[in-house]
C-alpha cells in the first residue's frame, strides 16, 4: 500500500468527475476503509493508497455543488484538504448547475463549515450568456462577506461543443472589470495559468495574476521534499479516475466531458472497487 505522504503526492478527487455530487457514497466506503485504488500520475499504473490520515498528504476536492462535503464534514476533520468549488449562476446553459442563489449560498457555507482558508470559488465566463460581470458581482457580495479570498477564473477551453467566441479585447475587459469589484472586497483572482493569452498585458488590472489553482507548496511538510508537479505548476495528485471516466453530472461546458478529447468517454456508471 502506498503512502501520499512518503510519496510526496496529494490525492485528486477528482479532476475528471465531480466526487462530492456523483461519487460520495464511494468516497465514504474508501475513506471507512482507509484505503483507494488511484492512479499514480508519475506512471500511470494503478496502486493501493492508503487513506488513514497520517499517510495522506491532502485531499483536493472539485465539485459544483458541495453539499455532502458540507453535511460530512466531521469525516474530514482529521485530514488536510481543499476545496474548489465552481459556482458560475447560469443554470439556463449548463444542465445541473445551481441557481445564481443556489450556488452562491452554497460557496458561502461551504466557507462557513469547512473554513474558509480550505475553499477557493471557480468561476468560469462561458460566452453563451450575458451580465458575466453582474453575476460575478452578485456571488462575490456573499462568498466574500464569509470569508473567500481568492477566485480562480478560466474561460472556455475550445470543445466540442463551442469555441471560445471572446475575442481578446473582451476577455480583457472581463478580467479587468471583475479584478475591481474583487479588490474593492479584499478578493485576490486568479486567472489559470494554462491560460497565457492576456499575460503579461499592459492595462492587466493589479489585482489579477496568473494561478497555479494547487501549488506544490500548498503541500509541503516540514523536512521534507517538496511535493512534484506538472507542467502548468499544479501538484502532481494520484486520482482514482481516469479522462475516460464520464463523471455522471453531465456538465456540457467541463473540459472533462469533451468527447472530441476523449472520444472514448462512454461510461457513465463504472462500478468502481469499494476495498473494505
Amino acid at each position: 500500500m502506498r503512502s501520499g505522504v512518503e510519496e510526496r503526492i496529494p490525492y485528486s478527487l477528482s479532476r475528471w468527475t465531480d466526487v462530492p455530487a456523483a461519487k460520495w457514497d464511494w468516497f465514504k466506503a474508501q475513506i471507512k476503509a482507509r484505503q483507494m485504488v488511484a492512479i499514480d500520475p508519475r506512471n500511470a499504473i494503478p496502486y493501493v493508497w492508503s487513506l488513514r490520515p497520517e499517510d495522506t498528504l491532502g485531499l483536493v476536492f472539485w465539485t459544483k455543488d458541495p453539499t455532502n462535503l458540507i453535511h460530512d464534514a466531521p469525516w474530514l476533520r482529521d485530514y488536510r484538504f481543499h476545496v474548489h468549488v465552481t459556482v458560475t449562476g447560469w443554470e439556463e446553459v449548463e444542465k445541473g448547475a445551481p441557481s445564481l442563489w443556489d450556488g452562491t449560498t452554497l460557496l458561502a457555507t461551504a466557507a462557513s463549515q469547512l473554513g474558509p482558508e480550505n475553499v477557493t470559488w471557480r468561476f468560469s465566463p462561458v460566452p453563451m450568456v450575458s451580465d458575466v460581470v453582474r453575476r460575478f458581482e452578485t456571488i462575490l457580495a456573499l462568498a466574500s462577506h464569509h470569508g473567500v479570498r481568492s477566485v480562480y477564473l478560466s474561460f472556455l477551453q475550445t470543445n466540442d461543443l463551442m469555441p471560445e467566441t471572446r475575442d481578446e479585447q473582451e476577455r480583457l475587459n472581463i478580467l479587468v472589470q471583475v479584478s475591481e469589484l474583487a479588490a474593492q472586497r479584499g478578493v485576490r483572482v486568479y486567472l489559470c495559468n494554462e491560460d497565457r493569452l492576456l499575460v503579461g498585458h499592459p492595462d492587466m488590472h493589479p489585482n489579477l495574476s496568473s494561478g497555479v489553482c494547487a501549488p506544490p507548496e500548498a503541500f509541503a511538510l516540514p523536512g521534507l521534499a517538496a511535493a512534484p508537479s506538472e507542467g502548468c505548476g499544479c501538484v502532481l495528485m494520484a486520482d482514482p479516475f481516469t479522462v475516460n471516466e464520464s463523471c455522471t453530472m453531465g456538465c456540457q461546458y467541463c473540459y472533462a466531458a469533451d468527447q472530441a478529447f476523449a472520444p472514448k468517454k462512454m461510461n457513465t456508471s463504472r462500478q468502481l472497487p469499494v476495498l473494505r
